[in-house]
């Protein structure tokens, strides 16, 4: 976590003086017309949600329906599978997760 933490600022322990709760809009997860690709396959499409800071969030869907492919686009495991590809914005704390000054080795 301490890598973590370093290569992304401290975005991993919050906004220190913000204002808290998910009424004033704070997010940790903030997604944007997410789309997911396993070659030509487009397994997610154009997801766009917004993910609060200290609340419970849960997915459910039946089985094959994406819940684990998303997740996995919030932490960058997706990039360890060959012939992948996503479209939009994933941010953690507004920083996009899948920037090119982002190393996701850190993000995992």
């Amino acid at each position: 976590m301490n890598d973590v933490k370093s290569s992304l600022g401290g975005l991993a322990e919050g906004r220190p003086g913000r204002r808290s709760g998910p009424e004033m809009g704070d997010a940790v997860f903030t997604i944007e017309d997410l789309s997911f690709y396993y070659g030509d396959f487009r397994a997610l499409r154009d997801i766009t949600m917004r993910i609060p800071a200290r609340t419970i969030t849960a997915l459910i869907g039946p089985s094959g329906c994406g819940k684990s492919t998303f997740l996995r686009t919030l932490n960058r495991m997706n990039d360890l599978i060959p012939d992948v590809s996503l479209s939009g914005t994933v941010r953690y704390h507004d920083l996009d997760l899948y920037g090119a000054e982002v190393d996701p080795v850190e993000v995992r």
